[in-house]
């Protein structure tokens, strides 16, 4: 086998073997959204949810990175209930959930109150809520966790620093082993013309 032939097959089956390495963009240049990072409390990958439920009335809340979303149902039927009064009470603190007629739920936008809701642990929450002449408390209980989805993608965010630098380590590699494959080869012709030499002059 002639050595660029034996040269070729063993970059072939080396560059199969090498993990694809990320491509980054230059300036000017966007693949994709960046994790986003949250400030203040971390918050965990599954966000946190509440269920209260009264006598004629149930709601869900979900925290998310900037908001406290409420839905609002009559209990006996599942109906929607719009554009109502509705108040969240935390560790005796007070904020009003305007409605949001674009997405049909209750959303609590209060800072200090979001504050207290990231914290971790388990909460209760009380809402007080008017539907016309209609007034009801319903209770429910936030839980938080330790386990953030911020350490993922601090975790996704070091690897792929590093990433350029396996990835030049291995092609390093490869071509090292590239060149020990040509200098056998080279020292086996090398004494394969030797042979023929000495015989002949014994």
């Amino acid at each position: 086998m002639k050595i660029t032939k034996l040269i070729a097959a063993i970059a072939c089956i080396l560059g199969v073997g090498l993990p694809a390495v990320p491509v980054y963009a230059d300036d000017g240049h966007d693949h994709g959204e960046a994790p986003v990072e949250i400030s203040g409390n971390p918050l965990p990958s599954v966000m946190p949810a509440v269920a209260a439920v009264s006598e004629s009335f149930e709601l869900v809340g979900r925290l998310t990175h900037d908001e406290l979303s409420i839905l609002v149902d009559r209990r006996a039927t599942t109906e929607p209930v719009l554009d109502a009064s509705l108040s969240v009470e935390v560790d005796g603190h007070n904020a009003i959930a305007p409605f949001h007629a674009d997405h049909g739920d209750y959303v609590l936008t209060d800072a200090a109150m979001l504050a207290r809701l990231r914290q971790i642990g388990t909460k209760p929450l009380v809402f007080t809520l008017t539907v016309g002449d209609e007034t009801e408390r319903l209770t429910g209980e936030l839980d938080v966790h330790e386990e953030t989805g911020t350490v993922a993608a601090d975790h996704e965010h070091g690897w792929r620093e590093h990433a350029p630098w396996i990835g030049g380590g291995m092609v390093v590699l490869a071509v090292l082993a590239v060149l020990l494959v040509v200098l056998l080869v080279l020292a086996r012709r090398l004494r394969a013309f030797r042979r023929p030499a000495s015989g002949g002059a014994a």
